[in-house]
């Protein structure tokens, strides 16, 4: 069924939906709740169509694929299609937005079409669910209630060592800091951080959150310098978490 307002003019609403962020727990990334809602939504705006279409059978299994209409972001220019995108809810229809994993809008471009929503006045309504990002700060120990997420750091060398010495100065005013990399580069920076940052400085990774090789590692750098075994991250999504040794 359609979902649509009380009338012909009247605008949908865009419900920014979590997805699983591993492939492990299904049950437990949806929320309460949430079920008849996805299950209403025809209408998608999707990161990789292909990826969409594998979430979409697990948080909205009672849909058939064939019904439901998929409107991909373009990742390279995002901002050009997003007014065309909202259609549907401009024309009364409710719509749904998704990441490839874990919590849209939060470091991915579903940030620019909840912004458009707000710009045409339409109800945006988010929903609880996973983020790797909270959840690798909930289990880091850390600071929590002032704390930066960087997105990624720069992978040139000069401007990587600024970033890295910016963020140790900002994590002795205690602030946490949090970044992503490519999971292909996650030894690399490990080693890098290590040869970087000072010894009191402490580093938790956590990676593969929520899945079943789920792991969550927090010593100091001068413990990760003796640590022998950084093969456990390698090509794994992983969270990097950066404070001081005494929180």
């Amino acid at each position: 069924m359609e979902t649509r307002g009380k009338d012909m003019k009247s605008l949908g609403c865009l419900h920014l939906i979590p997805v699983p962020i591993s492939d492990h727990n299904h049950d437990n990334s949806i929320s309460i709740g949430l079920s008849d809602t996805v299950n209403d939504i025809l209408d998608w705006i999707v990161e990789t169509p292909k990826t969409a279409r594998a979430q979409l059978k697990i948080i909205a299994p009672k849909t058939p694929v064939s019904e439901q209409r998929l409107y991909s972001l373009n990742k390279h220019k995002p901002q050009e299609n997003i007014k065309e995108i909202l259609k549907p809810c401009i024309n009364g229809l409710d719509m749904g937005l998704i990441s490839d994993a874990g919590a849209p809008g939060v470091a991915d471009p579903g940030s620019l079409v909840v912004k458009k929503a707000h710009q045409l006045g339409i109800t945006v309504k988010p929903w609880a669910g996973p983020s790797s990002i909270v959840l690798g700060l909930m289990a880091s120990g850390f600071n929590g209630q002032n704390f930066t997420f960087n997105g990624y750091i720069s992978i040139k060398r000069t401007e990587r060592k600024n970033d890295l010495l910016k963020l140790e100065r900002d994590i002795r005013n205690g602030i946490t800091q949090i970044f992503i990399e490519t999971p292909y580069r996650n030894m690399q920076t490990i080693k890098y951080l290590c040869s970087t940052l000072s010894n009191d400085i402490d580093l938790c990774l956590a990676s593969n959150l929520n899945g079943e090789n789920e792991l969550i590692l927090r010593k100091s750098i001068s413990d990760w310098k003796k640590f022998n075994n950084f093969e456990i991250f390698h090509k794994v999504p992983v969270i990097f978490i950066l404070g001081r040794s005494n929180e």
